[in-house]
């Protein structure tokens, strides 16, 4: 018969969760656009840098232009052909009128023109409408700012060959600015907060949160717009969130932390049942250095588990409770 290990035990007692109130957030734009061409072509020249601010209009990248104007003068020419074929089709039409009222040609020689002035009409229109395109096309050369912002992550150079919607940029607008940061999965994020910047406090109002907390990081994704001007925020910049959390309406016990296994997919304690040891699997949402404050299916206040040696336990080991 196996003897049983004696065994440490502590008492599970009711806590009071303190969530920290002040994390981390990044100061990030409400809207980022990618900056790109409509077109395909070769970069002739490069206007901006990382880091600059535009202003809506201003010019950021330039392509070389030259297969466009091509393009446009053959589309010029195709509709000066077209409108010659038109008039030849008109002059045409009007001679065969005046010959069938005379009944000096057939139905059929009539109709033929006028098919041949209305397949002339639609060349023309064909010809405009690709006159247009060859137009919007070398318009499209010029690359320009849509909003004011900050040029982010620029990596297009001169003489690169890019296709139509590569990206070659990011334009952050810096008129709505907002703050990104990450709070614990046991507390979810309040639709208030404030940012520090050294001793200024600029209000944040919650404007988006994620769907679901990560199960990797086990936290919140939330973002806060911020409410004033805040000329102290900067683009990209790290700054202190302050919040005001909710204890957990779901109950907390602290325990020792000697209690706490972590050797297997996730925390556990260890219980007595039936003089023998059963883990417990356990949710750890905050540690100090001697006791940690967890949460548990079934666990209630006065419930004793094993503090000591929990490493060295394996489920159905026969154990004693030490005499205190």
């Amino acid at each position: 018969m196996i003897k049983p290990r004696t065994v440490y035990t502590a008492t599970l007692s009711e806590h009071s969760l303190t969530l920290p109130q002040g994390f981390t957030g990044t100061v990030q734009a409400r809207t980022e656009v990618a900056i790109a061409f409509q077109v395909s072509g070769r970069i002739l020249k490069r206007h901006v840098d990382s880091g600059q601010v535009v202003e809506i209009g201003e010019l950021l990248f330039s392509l070389d232009p030259k297969k466009f104007e091509q393009n446009l003068e053959a589309a010029k020419a195709q509709l000066t052909a077209a409108e010659a074929e038109l008039m030849f089709a008109e002059a045409n039409l009007t001679r065969d009128s005046t010959l069938a009222e005379q009944n000096s040609i057939s139905r059929r020689v009539f109709e033929a023109s006028l098919l041949s002035k209305r397949a002339a009409q639609a060349q023309k229109q064909a010809a405009q409408a690709k006159l247009r395109q060859a137009e919007i096309a070398l318009d499209h050369t010029s690359l320009t700012a849509t909003r004011p912002g900050i040029m982010v992550n620029v990596t297009a150079v001169p003489d690169q060959v890019v296709t139509m919607g590569q990206s070659l940029g990011i334009l952050a607008d810096t008129r709505e600015l907002e703050v990104e940061v990450f709070l614990p999965r046991s507390a979810y994020p309040p639709s208030e907060a404030l940012a520090h910047i050294d001793d200024v406090l600029i209000p944040l109002k919650l404007r988006e949160i994620a769907g679901a907390a990560n199960e990797r990081s086990r936290t919140w994704r939330a973002r806060y717009q911020v409410e004033s001007s805040a000329s102290e925020l900067k683009l990209g910049s790290l700054v202190r969130v302050s919040v005001a959390i909710a204890d957990s309406p779901t109950k907390v016990f602290s325990v020792p932390l000697t209690a706490l296994d972590e050797r297997g997919d996730g925390a556990q304690i260890w219980q007595i049942v039936d003089q023998q040891a059963q883990p417990q699997s356990v949710a750890v949402l905050s540690v100090t250095p001697v006791s940690a404050q967890i949460q548990g299916q079934g666990l209630k206040t006065g419930d004793r588990v094993i503090a000591l040696g929990t490493h060295l336990l394996v489920p159905g080991m026969p154990v004693k409770e030490y005499a205190q």
